[in-house]
């Protein structure tokens, strides 16, 4: 059975923001240094360059950009830093909205949601995030879930991503080496 429609994406909007300028401006001045090479650097120079810069710029997206929560006709989506969560309505016991979002399921699991994750600036204002992601979740949720499959769970590096950013950069190199 598939998810079916997204009802909501849930992401806290500073933190991706953030994330994506901090990525893009990166990649940027990366681009920039490997196409004005020093004098007398060769492929060697531009590959390591880049095999120091993209996992930096990688992580940097990860840790902001990735994280979200989407709302499913048959479920919750959660995608944290480096791991994802499926877990469907009839899995899904109860949502917490402390100082951070839980998921509790059935089975007694308590799923960490990163987006709904204490900071500061959400203390300050009483936790007002987490509510409202609670809210959303709870707000979608179909009053007799029907279906499940249990949990599923697994770790969520985007590798496409990554072999993109590394493709790009080494491409970048290599026009930096001819001009």
């Amino acid at each position: 059975m598939g998810r079916g429609r997204v009802e909501a994406v849930l992401r806290r909007k500073f933190d991706n923001t953030f994330s994506w300028v901090v990525s893009v401006a990166a990649l940027a001045v990366t681009a920039y240094v490997l196409l004005n090479p020093f004098p007398g650097n060769g492929f060697g120079e531009q590959a390591e360059f880049v095999a120091i810069m993209a996992p930096l710029i990688w992580f940097m997206w990860m840790v902001g950009a990735h994280a979200v929560v989407k709302v499913h006709e048959s479920g919750v989506l959660v995608v944290n830093w480096f791991r994802a969560y499926w877990v469907p309505w009839a899995s899904l016991a109860t949502v917490e909205a402390t100082r951070e979002v839980t998921l509790v399921t059935t089975d007694g699991e308590r799923i960490n949601v990163v987006v709904g994750a204490l900071s500061a600036a959400s203390s300050l204002r009483g936790n007002r995030l987490q509510a409202e992601i609670r809210e959303e979740i709870e707000k979608h949720r179909p009053a007799a879930p029907s279906g499940g499959g249990g949990v599923r769970k697994w770790v969520d590096l985007a590798p496409w991503h990554f072999l993109a950013v590394v493709t790009f950069l080494l491409m970048i190199g290599l026009v930096g080496l001819w001009l």
